[in-house]
């Protein structure tokens, strides 16, 4: 199959869905997505994380080698779709097993895009999330993150809003 043809040919769950399928748990058809994914290709590159997402969620293991090209290529992401599917994949992560540098280069694009008042509320989530799980890992930065959350609050989405108040109060004991 030539994915970036299917990539460009129809962006919908249904053709997410029949790649992945594709692709199973085949390592070398995931190589090539990733690969995809991981371009300067901006249009397809999204795309395909949402493919690489679909896959992850079937074989989870797949993704392990492939942890800190996702980490490296986060600085570079021009759309919030390859934003989005990056953290999801990201937030699940055993943060203990990153280096110091990739760790940085994570919680830095995450306290980033917190703050980006451009930044959509799923990006905003996965964000909240990846830093929440270093927080328990090094808790110094939990009243960070809380003063952010509540800078924020009141003009948020639903969803923001939903996965804050299940943050916050696990943030208090944490801080304080």
């Amino acid at each position: 199959m030539n994915f970036r043809e299917q990539l460009s040919a129809e962006l919908s769950k249904r053709n997410a869905d029949y790649m992945a399928s594709v692709i199973g748990n085949s390592e070398e058809l995931f190589k090539e997505i990733m690969d995809i994914a991981l371009s300067k290709e901006t249009n397809v590159s999204g795309r395909a994380f949402w493919v690489v997402e679909t896959v992850w969620l079937k074989h989870p293991y797949l993704i392990d080698s492939y942890i800190n090209d996702i980490i490296d290529f986060l600085p570079k992401t021009k759309k919030d779709n390859q934003r989005r599917h990056s953290l999801k994949i990201l937030s699940t992560v055993d943060l203990k097993t990153l280096d110091e540098d990739r760790l940085g280069i994570l919680i830095d694009r995450c306290f980033y895009w917190m703050e980006d008042p451009t930044a959509p509320t799923a990006v905003k989530m996965f964000s909240m999330e990846v830093i929440y799980n270093y927080i328990k890992i090094e808790p110094i930065l939990a009243k960070e993150l809380i003063a952010i959350i509540e800078n924020q609050y009141d003009d948020s989405t639903p969803g923001f809003k939903n996965r804050a108040d299940k943050l916050l109060k696990e943030l208090y004991v944490l801080a304080y």
